[in-house]
This record gives structure tokens, sequence and C-alpha cells, in this order.
């Protein structure tokens, strides 16, 4: 068990990392005052406390016809989980031990897996890691799939894919990847596990049973979290990133004895643990795959002790330095993100990253702190060249919003990030939540995107020694005003966006049309409970339009949409990148909302090579798929 002044120690992965251990230090003053009046140990994650008074939530009242109607209108989303026959209940395998994977949750992938144009669910399940004889919940993790049988004018509909628990039914499962990694046209899933991760080959025939073949990846013994395919030493098929998060063990997660109030176990933060390191898995074009970490440079360590220091849950991939390369973004938990620049594939043809996450000034935020990072999300809300990285953040530290400089560029290939989240809206309102998933999308149709993020926190009894905290937390919907309003963003009014409130401990959060009706609906997973469905039924009556791309192997696209709304010519950009959020994977298609517009008047795809394609006049109202390999 810890006391205050061993807490106050950075962990063996951060060495003297001062502008780490700054932020934890400002937090001592306050917490120390706690520890001392309940007589036990610090609360398991030193953070800045909620602001006097602030304790007792007041509740908003309740909002008019007019707010329900305003510029600060969410979209309202209804879960229709079980109506549908989405019957999902996440397994945290939480007996009692507190032992940390416990508390941090599973993925969902919206993908299509058996080639009838209709998305298909595969959520990550799973199970207790140190069962009793007879506990039926053991020898069941793996992944959960549910078929979309929407039939031609019929409600949406899903039906659970027969023997799926079968597959992986030994591993405890977090977060998965979905892409063709052996050129046959058919999405594969790659699930990242705690201990050896595991590729599942997608062998479904056209109008038959969706199955899939195990299919060997190369050894490891890490604690997987997020994951996603990308094509690295641009060869034209899909090699794998899977983030890493901590060294861990249930014997050193009870040597690392947390505590909330001096009694009994609590679930610890990563300072306690040894960092780890990203994986990246080249692709040989036949889905099989060899491990190029070492020699890839995408092993950062910290500077004073040599150690790895990446604690990641969650990445996205999309030309950061704006030099025709995609780059590797990374949610480090406490430890500074990173950003990995794509520096080209060496003579070998061996690919090669770099971390520029300090010296661009994404890896801390505005007082120079690390922070517990979980979901990640890239966009342009601007509708300019500014790309903007969200990222979701623990409890009593705001949710980020970097832009990056004003021209969007780079000098000397390093780009430059800011923390714009207070001035931009997106700051005070999340403070108090602890943030997992977290997605940019157009949910109104009105031609920018807007946020989404699911929150939970990861102690069930943590209002008794933070009485502003609770458990069960709503998830926040945030209106984009336009890039000339101040703020950018407005969070929702409540009660305006109706089911994606009700409390829940969010944690995987993805977004994809599962209705076919043109807008982005959502799937929640609730840590140990049901997850959600959430139906987008927005009724303004605007128009949207949707791009995929032919070749899988062209994740990391920028898709650019010109088109006519309201009267004014409106140019918005999306990457094509379903590795988003928080252990999940949205659908791999970019949706961009055409408000009045009829078509797109002109549409330019920009490949990872640099290369650029043209469409003119696209209708709106449609899905296309785009060729775009010669």
């Amino acid at each position: 068990m810890q006391n205050a002044a061993e807490r106050d120690q950075p962990d063996a992965s951060e060495g003297d990392d001062r502008a780490v251990a700054r932020g934890f230090r400002r937090s001592l003053a306050v917490i120390a005052v706690l520890a001392a009046i309940f007589g036990s140990v610090l609360f398991f994650r030193a953070r800045p406390s909620p602001t006097p008074g602030s304790d007792s939530p007041v509740a908003p009242p309740a909002p008019s016809q007019a707010e329900r109607e305003g510029p600060a209108a969410g979209v309202p989303f209804r879960d229709v989980a079980r109506e549908v026959g989405v019957d999902f209940v996440h397994e945290s395998g939480a007996r009692g031990a507190k032992l940390l994977p416990e508390c941090l949750g599973g993925g969902v992938a919206i993908v299509d897996l058996d080639g009838d144009a209709q998305p298909d669910l595969v959520f990550t399940q799973g199970q207790p890691l140190e069962p009793a004889a007879d506990d039926v919940a053991a020898g069941r993790g793996g992944v959960r799939i549910y078929r979309n049988t929407t039939k031609p004018g019929a409600a949406l509909s899903f039906e659970r894919v027969a023997d799926d628990e079968r597959m992986l039914s030994e591993v405890y499962a977090m977060g998965l990847a979905a892409g063709d990694v052996d050129g046959d046209g058919r999405p594969d899933l790659l699930v990242a596990c705690v201990g050896q991760d595991a590729l599942l080959l997608n062998r479904t025939e056209r109008g038959g049973a969706i199955a899939f073949e195990r299919a060997p990846l190369p050894a490891e013994n890490a604690w997987g979290t997020s994951a996603g395919f990308l094509d690295v030493d641009e060869d034209g098929d899909l090699d794998a990133v899977v983030a890493n998060y901590v060294v861990w063990s249930p014997e050193i997660d009870r040597t690392v004895n947390f505590t909330l109030d001096g009694v009994g176990r609590a679930y610890g933060p990563p300072s306690g643990f040894e960092g780890a390191s990203l994986a990246l898995l080249v692709n040989d074009g036949r889905g099989e795959f060899r491990d190029a970490t070492a020699e890839s440079g995408v092993v950062v360590r910290n500077p004073v002790t040599g150690a790895p220091a990446a604690k990641a849950l969650g990445l996205v991939f999309v030309d950061a330095d704006r030099d025709e390369r995609t780059d590797i973004l990374v949610a480090n938990d406490t430890t500074p993100k990173f950003l990995l620049r794509n520096e080209g594939a060496a003579a070998d043809g061996a690919p090669r990253f770099r971390d520029i996450g300090v010296a661009s000034g994404f890896a801390y935020d505005r007082d120079g702190s690390a922070t517990g990072a979980m979901g990640i999300d890239a966009a342009w809300p601007a509708n300019d060249a500014r790309l903007a990285i969200a990222i979701g953040n623990f409890a009593n530290e705001p949710s980020s919003l970097y832009f990056a400089g004003a021209s969007g560029g780079a000098r000397d290939g390093v780009p430059a990030f800011a923390d714009e989240a207070l001035g931009q809206g997106f700051g005070a309102p999340t403070r108090r939540m602890l943030s997992f998933g977290l997605v940019l999308a157009d949910f109104d149709l009105d031609g920018d995107e807007d946020i989404v993020q699911a929150n939970g926190h990861l102690e069930p009894d943590i209002a008794r020694v933070q009485p502003s905290q609770t458990y069960r937390q709503r998830a926040q919907f945030f209106v984009n005003n336009g890039a000339a309003a101040a703020p950018m963003f407005i969070e929702a009014v409540r009660g305006s966006t109706i089911d994606l409130e009700k409390e829940a401990v969010g944690r995987g959060l993805a977004a994809g049309d599962l209705d076919g009706d043109g807008d982005d609906d959502l799937v929640l997973v609730d840590l140990g409970g049901s997850a959600r469905v959430l139906l987008n039924e927005q009724r303004t009556g605007r128009r949207a339009i949707a791009v995929g791309l032919e070749d899988p192997a062209h994740f990391g696209a920028e898709i650019e949409v010109e088109a006519v709304i309201g009267g004014r010519t409106v140019t918005q950009r999306r990457v094509l990148s379903p590795t988003r959020s928080y252990l999940s994977q949205c659908e791999p298609v970019a949706r961009f909302g055409l408000g009045d517009a009829s078509e797109a008047t002109r549409v330019v795809v920009r490949l990872p090579d640099g290369s650029t394609r043209e469409w003119r006049g696209l209708a709106a109202g449609k899905s296309h798929t785009l060729r775009v390999r010669e």
C-alpha cells in the first residue's frame, strides 16, 4: 500500500520527467488534506480537486422549447438495441479483486462483414481474469458478432452470429481493427487482448453464414488496447498497429496496492506500472505478419531511463504534418502523447517513424502536463486548413482540442499544435467528466462536424471521496456552430439528445449509418452493462453524401467534398480512418452533411502517397464507393 510521499514519485518509465510530475504535484496539496481527513492513503489518481463549493451537482432547469430547437439543440438519439436484436452485455470480469483491466471496458466495430452493403456489429468481450471453478463467464471472452439482417423497406434488425464466442473464447478482448489484410475483398479482424492478440481472417461467402478462421500473429505477451490497419510501408496492403497499455499481470497489480479511502483495494493509475510500446506488424500481402516494431521507430523511450514510455489507449491515423504521408497519433494515459511522424520507407523498405509529440505541442496540455488521455479523433471542424485533434481525458482534466497552426502546415517538418478546448467551448463542460470514446461527425448534416464523447468513471464508489463525481455518467454532445462562432462548440442543452444522455459507464464508441437513412448513428459500450444502439433521429430535411474507397489499403486517404450550401460554397475534408475513438472502429466511409445541396459539385480524393483523383457532380442522398486504383 502506498503513502502520500510514495505517490509523489514518478513511475519507473517516467524517470524525472518534470513535465509529467508537475501535473501530479499541483494536486498534492489539496489531496493531502483529504488524506488527512480520511486518515487514509491518497486517492488512487492524483488529479486537481473540484473547485470549492462545486461538490454538489445542481440539476439544470428543464430546457424551454426555444432552447430545445435553438443553436445549442443537440441531435435526438433513440436507443433501439433490444428492439433490433442487439442484446450484448459487456463482461468486465470484475469479481472483487480490483484488477486494472476490469475497469477499462471494451470496444465495437461497425463494419460490413458479409458484403451486403449493410454494416454489421462486432463487440469485444472480457471474462474473469482469475475465475472460480464455477464461474459461468470463464472461457467466454473474445468477440460477439451481430449480423445486419434488415430487409428492403423493413425496420432495422440484427441477428447474433451462432458460435461467435467460440472463435476466441480464451482471451480477454479489449480493442479491435477491421480491414482486408489478405486481399480477398472481405474485412478481417485483429483483436487486441490482455496477453496475445488474435487475427481472424474473414471466410464469409456471399449469402452464407459469417465465418472466420484464426490465423497466427507474432508472439507477444502485452496488454493490447486500441488497434488499427494502415499501409505503413506503401506496398499496397494493410499493416497493423497495436496500442499497448502497461506491463501488467495479476501479481504486479497486487504489488501496486492502491486504495480509495484506506479500506480495501482500488483500481490504480498507470503511474504504478511500467510503460509499454506500440507494436507494428508488417503484412506480406497474404495476411501473414512479421514484427517490425524494433526497427520502425514506434518504440518511444523515456530519455532518462530508456524504458518504453507508451501507456497507450487511443489511436488515429492522419497526415498531421502535411507531407503526404500518414502519421500515427497516440493517446497515452498520464504520459506524453505521441505524434509518430511517418518518415517514409528506409532503403530496405522498412517503415520509419519518429516521435515529434513534444516538438509539435501535442504531447502536453496547455499547462505543460501530460493528461490521462483515453479517446482520440482527428478532423477539420472549422472547414479550413487547420487539422484538429480531440482527446478525451480523465476526470478533473478538461478534454483537449488541439488545432494546427493557422496555415495548417508545418515548419521544418513539425506542425504547431495548440490546445484550444477552453476557448472553443469544449473545455469547461468536460472538466468533471471521465471521458473515453470520442467521435467527430456531422450528426446534424449542416456541413460541419460535431463532437460526441462517452463518459464514465473507474471506481463505483468514487462519490465517497469526491462527491462531485459519479460512476455512471451521461454522454455529451457538442454542437458545431461554425468557425465564425465564438465559441465554435456549444454543449447541447440537456434533454435534446434523449437516450444519449442516459447515464452509463461509457467506454467504446463508434459512428456509422446503421439504418441507411444517410446520417451517422452511434453504438456505445457500457462497462459491465448493455450496449446501446443509438439511432440518429434528426428530421432537418438536410441531405448528405457518403464516400468510400474500393481499396482498403487507402486507409489514411483524405476526401474533400465541395458543395453549395445555403448559397455559399463550402469545402469539407475527412480522413478515411476507421481507427478512431477508444478501442473501436467507425464505419469505413467518409460522410458529409450537405444541408440543402442536391449534389457535391466536386470530390477530391488525396491518397496517402500524395496522388489525387477527382469526381464532379456526385448526387446527394447516396453512398458512393470510388475506385481509385489505376
